[in-house]
């Protein structure tokens, strides 16, 4: 599954984009801390992306 665009709130249910919502330059890599943020309750969740996010 890629790096997602969108998660769900885990407190709140309200959609969190990916900030920033362009992936890096050079792509994703392992250990690299994706942040999202909730529209509805402006939560901040950051997520380490590991190498079965970057598979297709």
């Amino acid at each position: 599954m890629p790096v997602a665009d969108m998660i769900i709130c885990v407190d709140c249910g309200g959609p969190c984009q990916r900030v920033p919502a362009e992936p890096p330059e050079l792509g994703w890599q392992p250990g690299d801390v994706v942040a999202y943020r909730c529209r509805d309750c402006a939560d901040v969740w950051y997520l380490e992306v590991d190498i079965d996010d970057l598979e297709d």
